[in-house]
């Protein structure tokens, strides 16, 4: 008894050839297969000959080339608000040259900036090349005591993470001490007395 052919097989037929074409297209550009139907009246397709088989000739794959993506240009880090510029850093006391004569090595630094420290901003006082452990604060002046010598005076302004964003040029002072050694007193001549006879 011969079966009745099902539209479903048909279909079944049709996925086979499109996913057996698919196959053959990725190993080469074109392929052959043979196709034929049983003994059933259900059709084969297969890339090796059998009998009775009929060939097929599947055209290449149709390829789909997309346009390019265009290369993403490099994201930005997120910036930081600029810091404001300075226009003036500059210590006002003690000015160049200056000598603090026996006042026991007590000795005022101020500072000049322009425009005002931005918040967050600090000032700080550099004496003989090493920044003080305390930012001057808001007043922008500090009192040191001194060794008598020669000092350097200078300042800078860091953020509020530490990093330094200007200084200031140094200047140079002079701390002096008057001493009895160098200033002997003076008086009348005493000379010892002679010797009699």
């Amino acid at each position: 008894m011969r079966s009745i052919r099902s539209p479903l097989v048909g279909i079944c037929a049709a996925v086979m050839l499109v996913a057996l074409g698919g196959v053959a297209a990725v190993s080469h550009a074109s392929a052959t297969l043979y196709k034929w139907v049983d003994a059933d009246g259900i059709t084969h397709y297969s890339d090796r000959p059998a009998p009775g088989a009929e060939k097929v000739q599947i055209a290449a794959a149709q390829t789909y080339k997309g346009t390019p993506t265009p290369a993403s240009t490099p994201r930005r880090a997120a910036t930081a608000p600029a810091a404001p510029r300075y226009s003036r850093l500059e210590i006002t006391r003690p000015s160049e040259g200056e000598a603090f004569v026996n006042n026991g090595g007590s000795v005022d630094a101020v500072a000049a900036v322009e425009p005002v420290l931005a918040n967050g901003h600090q000032l700080w006082f550099v004496l003989d090349g090493t920044r003080q452990p305390d930012p001057a604060g808001g007043s922008l002046t500090m009192t040191f005591q001194v060794d008598r010598g020669t000092h350097t005076m200078a300042a800078v302004i860091t953020d509020d993470t530490g990093r330094e964003l200007m200084s200031s040029a140094g200047v140079t002072f002079y701390v002096r001490q008057n001493s009895v050694l160098a200033n002997p007193p003076r008086g009348p001549l005493i000379t010892p007395p002679k010797k009699k006879g």
